[in-house]
């Protein structure tokens, strides 16, 4: 049992292991290294691992538009190679997070225009390189640039200003240590050469061929530099110099330049014997020149890539070849196989064209699409925030709110804990009114407005003060006791007949008794009763305690309990639940 415990636990290791494995190998697709190794000879397979890639968020948007460009660009759809490395362009335009990327991809936006015969373009973008390039001190990007211009310039038909450029770019690479500006220096004296032996002039290639050849020279004491290269760029030279000097009529200097060339281990290959091929054109050597390119045709059906100018070129080559030799009947064969391959290269170029198109239009609805859904996006976050702010204000507001009523409660119950203890000491006004100073209440109720005529009889009847005091203590009682404030309708004139006294006298008694006038001492009673009332009959409405106390209308009560105590007869009465409680 135990041991096929064992069996068991083993296999399941083995499984998980087998699925890491294979989660491994299958997320290694969409790396950028894996992606580089395959654009050119698999362009259509890289662009789909970009696609994915892109999905699994595996590699940065900037280097997967840089692969999209150059995989295009190996399909000869310079179209979308140009806008992917303008979005990458732009993106590193935005983050600024690595400027040796956007220097790279300013240089492709410089040589894909100059592909698409945007030459204005194409040089505002190398002229922009070139600055970056100063900034980073990057010599490679400077003189590809600079060469970059001077093929523009050459196209133009501004041959001096185009050569200018080519020997600023010679000039910056000229005496460089590193293995590949060594590299790139030994390319553009080619390229150069080649230029000039198509303006006809010959002696400044042949200057340039030599230089070339002390380049290769000074390459091949490097050790890093591989055997198998530096022999393919002295095969490629010596074959250039050896048409050039058979075009100078030449033919010892010429043969001796034609024997280095087979000398090398590069003339032997179906591509290095193509190098030859103009010079044999030149001197004459037509079987040579089919039986070299009967190879590199060989070569070509084997790759299965026949459908390009290079296979049509060495077509042409044969052509004139046969025609050399009288060989007429060849040549039609030819010429019939340069037609056909011609229409299907042409077909071939419309369905780019039209794949292209579909695939640019693709790319515009995709970012239309996605440019929606991140407006729409941004709609939602900003409503959200918006929402979320109010919802913030609002908890806010209603928490102040709380808190605001929560102090009133509490103010409220002080202020009624002091009433109930004032009225059951049976304290008058003013003892509450010094109450609520204390806390900070104003309690004052208006003075009822004496006339200077009232005045004037309350100076002459001075000497009544004691008699009225006497009078109103006995006066008090009866109101009091007979609770005569509660009617409605009780006046002046009333209480002045009971103690048989006139008006001005009676609202001189008042004044000097109560410090109020006869509506301020009637009502400070009402509302003593009213606040009695209150405690003793908490189910009473306001509406009922008003009635009872002896208010016209309970908008009166309110007013004067309002100044009389700080609150309203609500906000007392919801104390004194708060104290029985």
């Amino acid at each position: 049992m135990r041991f096929l415990v064992c069996i068991l636990v083993l296999l399941f290791v083995h499984n998980q292991y087998s699925r890491a494995d294979k989660t491994i190998h299958s997320d290694s697709l969409y790396t950028e290294k894996y992606i580089r190794d395959i654009y050119i000879s698999d362009s259509k397979r890289a662009l789909q691992l970009l696609d994915e890639a892109e999905n699994r968020k595996t590699i940065s948007l900037r280097v997967i538009n840089e692969l999209r460009s150059l995989s295009y660009s190996n399909m000869y759809m310079n179209k979308l190679a140009f806008m992917y490395a303008k979005k990458a362009y732009l993106l590193d335009s935005i983050y600024q997070k690595d400027p040796e990327h956007m220097l790279k991809m300013t240089v492709y936006l410089a040589e894909f225009s100059a592909m698409m015969s945007k030459y204005n373009e194409s040089m505002h973008y190398a002229l922009e390189g070139i600055r970056q390039a100063q900034e980073l001190g990057n010599r490679e990007a400077r003189a590809r640039l600079f060469f970059c211009m001077g093929e523009n310039n050459w196209r133009l038909s501004f041959k001096d200003k185009a050569y200018d450029y080519f020997d600023q770019t010679i000039e910056l690479l000229r005496g460089s240590k590193e293995k590949r500006e060594m590299m790139l220096l030994s390319y553009y004296y080619g390229a150069k050469m080649g230029f000039l032996m198509n303006d006809s002039r010959i002696e400044e290639a042949l200057e340039v061929g030599f230089e070339r050849e002390k380049q290769i020279e000074r390459l091949k004491a490097l050790p890093q530099i591989p055997e198998a290269y530096v022999d393919g760029q002295y095969s490629y030279l010596y074959s250039k110099l050896a048409y050039i000097y058979c075009m100078e009529k030449k033919y010892g200097q010429a043969e001796q330049y034609y024997q280095k060339y087979l000398s090398k281990k590069e003339s032997h290959t179906p591509d290095g014997k193509m190098y030859s091929v103009p010079y044999l054109m030149l001197s004459g050597q037509y079987e040579k020149v089919i039986d070299n390119c009967k190879g590199f045709k060989e070569l070509m059906r084997t790759q299965q890539d026949t459908l390009n100018e290079q296979y049509l070129t060495v077509l042409r080559h044969e052509v004139k070849a046969y025609l050399g030799m009288h060989k007429y009947k060849e040549v039609a064969e030819i010429r019939e196989t340069i037609l056909a391959i011609t229409d299907s290269i042409n077909t071939r170029d419309r369905n780019n064209v039209a794949l292209e198109l579909n695939a640019m239009y693709g790319v515009s609805e995709k970012e239309e699409y996605i440019a929606e859904q991140a407006f729409q996006l941004r709609i939602r976050n900003i409503t959200l925030c918006f929402l979320a702010c109010v919802v913030v204000l609002t908890l806010f507001l209603v928490w102040r709110l709380w808190r605001f009523n929560h102090i009133v409660e509490y103010k409220n119950r002080m202020l009624a804990q002091l009433i109930n203890e004032r009225i059951s000491n049976r304290k008058y006004d003013t003892q509450l009114s010094e109450a609520y100073g204390q806390l900070a209440v104003t309690s004052e109720i208006e003075p009822e407005v004496i006339s200077s005529e009232e005045l004037n009889e309350t100076d002459k009847v001075s000497g009544e003060e004691e008699e009225n005091k006497k009078i109103f203590q006995e006066l008090n009682r009866i109101v009091v006791q007979d609770q005569l404030y509660l009617s409605p309708e009780l006046s002046r004139e009333d209480l002045a007949q009971i103690v048989h006294l006139n008006n001005a006298r009676f609202a001189r008694m008042i004044r000097e008794c109560t410090g109020t006038n006869f509506n301020g001492y009637i009502n400070e009673l009402r509302i003593t009763y009213a606040i009695k009332l209150m405690k003793k009959c908490p189910n009473y409405t306001i509406r009922a305690i008003a009635d009872e106390s002896g208010f016209n209308s309970t908008p009166i009560l309110y007013n004067l309990f309002k100044k009389k105590t700080g609150m309203t007869p609500y906000e007392f009465k919801k104390a004194q639940d708060s104290l029985r409680n």
